[in-house]
């Protein structure tokens, strides 16, 4: 699919109100940095952050009336069970799902399905009934294997969340694919992925890393690029997406 115009992008939405966004892993290094660029991003009104754990650093003042008071964050006991919070999931326009392990971190098999699956499908379908126009980003990895047909665990079972999320019904289901991921802002707990991501992006290879700055850009570029199909974005696509996106705000590369 040809990149629309980033210039058109930008201009088909800047009359329209903010946009009201909700969140999963927000403390995270992925979800955080999307968090940081919608705070950057005027086009985008309230931030409803659903995480375990209170937000990190400089985006702890969100839930204390701060600079980043656009941030509502809620409180989750039960990822499998958002009942509770469709309130919070009402009139949603876009979500962005970067929830999610490592396999490093969690080996077993059917704990991972439960985070990367089930808690994904458990959101989405709530968030479907609540706000039933709703646009869901969710951050995969390549590799992800809808058919099952996957050498690895977490392949198979990112296949597995994508297959079905598509099956919700959600108005667009956009799925994001990187490589290893750098997290510009550094993680919390780095693990050898980590290690490898960043050496892989300061050898310049982009087709093997994405850093966690341009899948925040890629998927806002496409937040104001509805062209109304589902898509899946490899590595070599988000870091283009990336670029056209800060083309189009006219931020550094």
């Amino acid at each position: 699919m040809a990149v629309p115009s980033a210039a058109s992008t930008v201009s088909a939405v800047q009359d329209e109100r903010p946009l009201r966004v909700a969140l999963w892993g927000g403390t995270g290094a992925a979800g955080g940095e999307v968090l940081r660029q919608c705070l950057a991003e005027p086009r985008i009104g309230e931030i409803v952050a659903f995480t375990r754990r209170p937000l990190p650093g400089e985006l702890a003042s969100a839930s204390a009336g701060g600079k980043h008071a656009r941030v509502s964050q809620v409180h989750v006991d039960d990822f499998l069970d958002m009942s509770a919070h469709r309130r919070a999931l009402r009139n949603i326009d876009v979500a962005y799902w970067c929830l999610g392990i490592s396999q490093l971190s969690e080996p077993n098999t059917q704990a991972y399905r439960v985070i990367t699956r089930d808690f994904a499908v458990a959101a989405a379908q709530v968030l479907h009934e609540e706000s039933p126009n709703v646009i869901f980003h969710f951050l995969s990895g390549m590799g992800a294997a809808r058919n099952g047909l996957s050498p690895v665990m977490w392949g198979r079972v990112k296949g597995e969340a994508e297959k079905a999320l598509a099956g919700v019904g959600l108005r667009r289901l956009v799925v994001w694919r990187p490589t290893f991921i750098h997290a510009v802002a550094g993680r919390e707990r780095p693990t050898r992925g980590d290690r490898m991501a960043e050496l892989l992006h300061l050898r310049a290879i982009p087709l093997l890393a994405n850093t966690t700055l341009n899948i925040a850009h890629a998927m806002l570029h496409m937040t104001f690029t509805d062209d109304g199909d589902d898509k899946t974005y490899g590595p070599w696509k988000i870091n283009q997406l990336a670029g056209a996106y800060r083309r189009a705000v006219k931020q550094e590369p």
